[in-house]
């Protein structure tokens, strides 16, 4: 009984940290009914700022907790004049990216400045232990409890006894009506998403404070523990947000008392999945929650799917100039890196299925790539099968892999997909971590064997025309399927899911059967690298991965099937384009994204949206909802 007290303390303290970030994913979440993958960010700058104040005050606690949380404030300001209120009208999912693309740029330049290592807060900073019966709590832990409580107190007595806090539920509830009753909306957004970055802030002061310990990622942890404990208690609810922190803080801690540290990390995607699936709004979230007030994906018209006319010179011509490279191109580094192009415009392909064609936002493709990448390599190094078998048996495995994985999600739409198909990703790479009698763990996989042909092993070119080959019969069945009666299915399902269930389409089928296909072509992918470089570690698996390639399909344009294969592998060979800039290169990339999607939301090679109006102009019909918007 005396453990489990103490588990409830130390639980309550770090949950304190995840429900502030809960409360701030939960605020922006609520009044513009988005995900803002930036609010780690704020967690980051905000500890750093801190660690600043300190050196400069000589360990002065209460200046670095101000400076932090302004310095937050303003981080929220930045992130939504430019990464969010140019996007109010695009698809939900465009503001995703430009945050993600903010969340880069911060941490990167962060990096940049202070460097890759774990840094104290403050060498001066104490820490006093207290004992109170069997239980022992140290001062940070008090002071954490004590800020939550007045932090979420505070905010709560704003939302619900001022004018200030009426305004936020109502634009909350219907943006237009607040509009004509008055309210300055975007002063109203605006100032709500600083306050919600401000409590990003306090909690990475805070969390900083409780173990003495910053480094430049650490925004990105806090942000999967901040989001799902907002999942846990109701992506809506403030108040929900508050119990899911505290939940997963305790649940995390008696996961390290009682099973294994090793695993405490997974409990959060672990809860983020079983409630999505259990009960998508949360724990008090509203049942009938069904707000739809903004853009879909069928806002970007899919582009024509290309026939495979094999008697057009326009497939043939790329065909034969990638055929044709190797022969000018003879360094191993520029082979490597056409290489890896090839193969990321594989995956992005692949992903370009669920996202572009079948309208389902996943985070959750690092899993496919992992699982294809995992399962090749134990086939051919612990069970000793042939390694062209091996990667056979890998791209089965990982298709059954993907019909698994979509059947928690089936009842999902919109965010609660891209929530959930993070959490699966997460879980996942938890597993490969831990797993270590299976997977080996952090030590990753070694000495996997290169395929061969007659006798002869595969060297850079010969691995080169592999992946052409793997990319070439992937775009072809995709084509086929695609002008298929399954392809237009799915397509219908992208714009009009109910509308394709009530001609007799089981779109749960339909979902599976696109996951399943989707999986393979990312498994096939991830046999291939495991093979090419001969070694494997969860580290290449990680859920950020996975938002990574959903960048690479947004970029070339969803629902292109050329544009995928292109901003797969633009955005492959960006990293090695910007070797010159080595150290900030992520915070150019983390640019070049926010820039694409501000100035061509639809990617470089998708459709122009064309507003309904303007269609009326043209003459052009419009659906029935364009027409109740025009008028």
């Amino acid at each position: 009984m005396d453990l489990f007290l103490q588990v409830l303390v130390n639980g309550f303290a770090v949950g304190g940290t995840y429900a502030l970030g809960a409360v701030g994913i939960s605020l922006v979440f609520g009044v513009l009914n988005i995900i803002n993958f930036g609010q780690g960010a704020t967690y980051t700058v905000a500890a750093y700022v801190g660690m600043l104040l300190m050196m400069l005050t000589g360990a002065n606690v209460l200046v670095a907790f101000v400076g932090g949380v302004a310095a937050a404030f303003i981080v929220g300001y930045i992130t939504e004049r430019i990464a969010v209120r140019p996007l109010r009208n695009q698809p939900l999912q465009m503001s995703l990216i430009t945050t993600m693309g903010f969340g880069l740029i911060a941490e990167n330049l962060v990096q940049f400045i202070f460097g890759p290592q774990t840094q104290p807060l403050s060498a001066d900073l104490s820490s006093s232990v207290y004992s109170i019966g069997p239980v022992t709590i140290t001062n940070w832990e008090i002071v954490t409890l004590a800020v939550v409580v007045l932090a979420t107190g505070t905010l709560h007595f704003v939302l619900s006894r001022t004018s200030f806090g009426s305004a936020v539920r109502a634009v909350a509830e219907d943006r237009r009506a607040a509009v004509l009753l008055g309210i300055d909306v975007n002063r109203l957004i605006i100032v709500t998403f600083c306050i919600a970055a401000a409590m990003g802030g306090v909690a990475g002061v805070l969390g900083a404070a409780l173990y003495n310990a910053i480094y430049p990622t650490m925004g990105s942890l806090s942000l999967t523990k901040a989001f799902a404990a907002s999942v846990l208690g109701g992506m809506e609810q403030v108040g929900g947000a508050i119990v899911g922190g505290l939940i997963l803080g305790v649940a995390e801690s008696a996961t390290a008392v009682y099973i294994s540290s090793a695993w405490r990390d997974a409990i959060a995607f672990a809860l983020l999945v079983g409630v999505l699936v259990a009960m998508p709004t949360g724990l008090l979230g509203r049942r009938d929650l069904d707000k739809v007030e903004r853009t879909n994906l069928s806002v970007f018209p899919l582009p024509p799917v290309p026939r495979l006319d094999l008697r057009r010179m326009s497939i043939w011509l790329p065909v034969l100039i990638a055929l044709l490279l190797p022969l000018v191109i003879n360094d191993n580094y520029y082979m490597r890196i056409l290489t890896i192009m090839l193969m990321s415009g594989m995956i992005a392909l692949s992903l370009n299925l669920v996202a572009g064609f079948a309208g389902l936002f996943s985070l959750g493709h690092a899993a496919f790539y992992g699982f294809g990448a995992y399962a090749s390599a134990i086939l051919s190094t612990q069970l000793g099968l042939p390694v062209w078998l091996s990667i056979t048996g890998s791209i089965l495995l990982t298709g059954a892999f993907g019909v698994v994985f979509a059947w928690p999600i089936m009842r999902l739409r919109g965010h609660y997909v891209t929530m959930a198909t993070f959490g699966l990703s997460g879980l996942s790479w938890m597993i490969m971590l831990n797993w270590i009698d299976l997977t080996r763990g952090p030590m990753g996989i070694r000495a996997i064997p290169a395929p061969e042909f007659f006798g002869e092993t595969f060297g850079a070119t010969g691995f080169y025309y592999l992946i052409l080959a793997f990319l070439l019969i992937s775009t072809g069945i995709v084509l086929a399927l695609l002008n298929s009666p399954f392809g237009r299915a799915i397509r219908a399902m992208r714009d009009d899911e109910l509308g394709v269930a009530s001609v007799g389409q089981d779109t749960r089928v339909l979902k599976m059967q696109v996951f399943a296909l989707s999986a393979a072509i990312a498994g096939g992918a991830g046999a291939f690298w495991a093979h090419y470089v001969s070694y494997i570690s969860p580290d290449s698996f990680t859920p950020i991965v996975s938002i990574s390639f959903l960048a690479m399909v947004v970029f070339g344009g969803l629902g292109s099937v050329p544009g995928a294969i292109f901003g797969g592998a633009a955005l492959a060979a960006l990293p090695e384009i910007l070797r010159f800039a080595s150290e900030y290169r992520l915070a150019i990339y983390g640019l070049i994204l926010i820039l694409v999607v501000l100035y061509r939301p639809q990617g470089l090679l998708g459709m122009r949206h064309i507003a309904p109006d303007a269609r009326i102009r043209k003459g052009q019909p419009a659906s029935n909802k364009a027409r109740e918007e025009a008028a």
